[in-house]
């Protein structure tokens, strides 16, 4: 028969520094996903009310190619699916400073967190193949855009440029 002494969690640390970077890895996250669904929101509410009005000509840039190149977009294709990553990261990340000695950083929790970072890959590079194939302009975009980490560089002399 199982007792209470049994049962007592062995994890139980307090607040450290690895807490506080998954904390702020979280919140970026959270604040990347809502900026690029407000984008991605905005951008395809708009292409349809300009495709409802029969004038062709008024489908360009963007709205012509079909799928958003600019805000958040414009640094890397897909931001929900990297910054959702990043949160199940944010997730281990915090059952490492929980442990009471970090003698490893793997533990039992590592398991959700890379089948999901794995289940957010398969699916990027699916949706790469079907907006590919109904976008042919997707291709340039492909070759400017990195799909999930942003170039550093490549951002710098994007700014440099405006």
């Amino acid at each position: 028969m199982a007792t209470s002494e049994n049962c007592i969690i062995t994890y139980a640390r307090d607040l450290n520094i690895l807490d506080v970077i998954a904390t702020l890895t979280f919140l970026a996250c959270v604040l990347i996903e809502s900026v690029a669904d407000n984008q991605q929101f905005a951008f395809q509410t708009e292409k349809y009310r300009l495709r409802n009005t029969g004038n062709a000509e008024l489908l360009v840039g963007d709205y012509g190619d079909g799928f958003c190149q600019s805000g958040i977009f414009r640094i890397v294709r897909k931001p929900n699916y990297a910054a959702e990553q990043m949160i199940w990261v944010s997730f281990f990340l915090f059952s490492i400073a929980a442990q009471k000695e970090v003698a490893s950083i793997w533990n039992w929790s590592a398991i959700g967190s890379v089948l999901l970072v794995l289940l957010f890959q398969g699916s990027g590079w699916f949706t790469e193949k079907i907006t590919m194939a109904k976008y042919p302009s997707y291709k340039d975009y492909v070759k400017r855009v990195p799909l999930y980490i942003p170039s550093m560089l490549d951002n710098w002399l994007k700014l440099k440029q405006e």
